[in-house]
């Protein structure tokens, strides 16, 4: 049993290393957009402010309308700093509408949002559906006037430049969907440091799947299209009964049309921080319900990837299990663990660099066993489907 379980996880640690090498070679081949070409545009208070750069005119009419979406549920300890963030963009105001669609909130989201010139409100009316955030940004689309739609989340927070290296990735790559980075504010223990490094490889799969073509994924907390290319493609028809996934199954109906216009806008001043979840029950109802939408992917190569991966941790996990019983099957267990260390180190450094976490690497290894552990539970109860998601219960 020992030498069969050592044969199977060395056999699966020389794919999972092909594979992360191939995320390497296509996280260092996307484009590095930074520092980014537009420090300020003109605006009606200032029109004459030019930077320079490649595509800063003094005609804000050349730059394309904006449309940011705000899908929002008790979220009134963090929409006041997302709407003012969004206030204080270097885009002119003239092309910037701002949306919240509020989904029932029991607090005061609502109120608060009404309290910012500028900023359109929207009720949602609908009830006992199935994805209430889908349901929200189809009616948020339906009333935007952007010609590009951008996506954040409620508890999210903005550079300044933020719309304007959206818009200006958009104008200089007429891209169908654009995924953006996403940070992690976490804090300094082991729950905060595990989100933090998992999230962060998390966006690097996400940049490099694009660049790749081959694995398409994307988080909803920062994400862009065109309203033109949403209506297209009837928006989330076909999955507008599954809870989540607004992000995955909209960017899997774009790429059927415009497979090689999709990319990640790989640049610091396109980053929207979002908190980490702060208590372990919270962490595994997030992760269960990001692994929950996984039955109903319709691109094979993602499936298998997250199979591949599911099951290079589960046979590290029965060793360890198998440890409980036999010293040997612990050795296992912590070569196992170095070696997939090593395998994800240059992956890992590179998008830490990046996203300004290098000091991470410090507990990298130390944090393996209980991300392994994680990942194996998440995923069999993501299989079961129903979690608990802003105060509800969803199937």
């Amino acid at each position: 049993m020992l030498l069969a379980l050592t044969i199977l996880i060395l056999l699966l640690s020389a794919v999972y290393g092909r594979l992360i090498s191939r995320f390497l070679l296509d996280w260092r081949a996307i484009p590095l957009t930074e520092p980014t070409p537009i420090k300020a545009f003109p605006t009606e208070t200032n029109p004459n402010t030019d930077q320079g750069g490649e595509l800063a005119p003094s005609d804000t009419a050349t730059w394309p309308t904006v449309s940011v979406l705000i899908p929002a549920r008790n979220e009134a300890a963090s929409i006041e700093t997302l709407l003012t963030a969004l206030q204080a963009q270097q885009y002119p105001a003239s092309l910037l509408e701002i949306i919240v669609i509020d989904d029932h909130s029991e607090d005061e989201t609502a109120a608060i949002a009404q309290t910012f010139n500028g900023v359109t409100l929207l009720s949602l009316q609908e009830t006992g559906i199935n994805s209430y955030k889908k349901k929200a940004l189809e009616k948020a689309v339906g009333h935007a006037k952007g010609e590009l739609i951008v996506c954040t989340d409620a508890d999210c927070i903005p550079g300044p430049h933020w719309i304007a290296q959206l818009a200006f990735c958009y104008k200089t790559t007429q891209a169908k969907f654009i995924a953006a980075p996403v940070l992690l504010l976490y804090k300094k223990n082991g729950l905060g440091y595990l989100q933090a490094l998992d999230f962060m490889v998390l966006q690097g799969i996400t940049g490099a799947g694009l660049q790749s073509g081959k694995l398409l994924m994307a988080n909803g907390a920062n994400m862009a299209y065109p309203r033109s290319v949403f209506n297209e493609v009837n928006g989330y028809a076909g999955a507008d009964h599954i809870a989540s996934g607004d992000d995955f199954f909209l960017l899997h109906k774009i790429s059927d049309r415009y497979a090689k216009q999709l990319m990640y806008l790989k640049s610091k001043e396109a980053i929207v921080s979002t908190p980490a979840q702060e208590s372990w029950g919270g962490f595994f109802q997030q992760r269960i319900r990001w692994a929950s939408k996984s039955t109903h992917y319709k691109k094979g190569r993602l499936q298998a990837v997250l199979l591949l991966v599911w099951t290079y941790n589960l046979l590290l996990l029965l060793s360890a299990a198998g440890g409980l019983f036999e010293i040997h099957y612990l050795f296992l267990f912590l070569l196992g663990c170095c070696l997939k260390t090593v395998l994800e180190w240059d992956f890992v450094k590179e998008v830490a660099i990046f996203f300004g976490h290098k000091h991470l690497l410090k507990i990298f290894i130390w944090l393996q066993p209980i991300h392994i552990l994680y990942t194996v539970i998440a995923g069999m109860l993501g299989l079961k489907g129903g979690y608990r998601w802003k105060g509800r219960s969803v199937r």
